[in-house]
């Protein structure tokens, strides 16, 4: 029970320094990917995205980018904020 509560605290700081760092739409946007485990093509609905691809879905690629912005902020923070998992 000490891990969870100390994963669970790592990842309630990581949250206050995203929602900190980024902007509301951005943060609202990690949420639906990360935490309500939205799929991207609902993300991208939400977004307005439209594809002209066959074959793919909307905004694929917009969406791939924000997933690895969100990775790399993430990564920061707990570098940064002397956050330990």
């Amino acid at each position: 029970e000490g891990d969870s509560f100390q994963i669970d605290r790592a990842i309630g700081l990581v949250q206050k320094h995203l929602k900190e760092e980024l902007s509301e739409r951005h943060y609202s946007i990690y949420n639906m990917l990360f935490i309500d485990n939205k799929t991207e093509d609902e993300v991208a609905k939400f977004l307005g995205y439209k594809t002209n691809e066959s074959g793919r879905t909307a905004g694929y690629k917009q969406i791939k980018n924000m997933r690895k912005f969100f990775k790399e902020k993430v990564i920061k923070i707990l570098k940064n904020k002397d956050i330990i998992i």
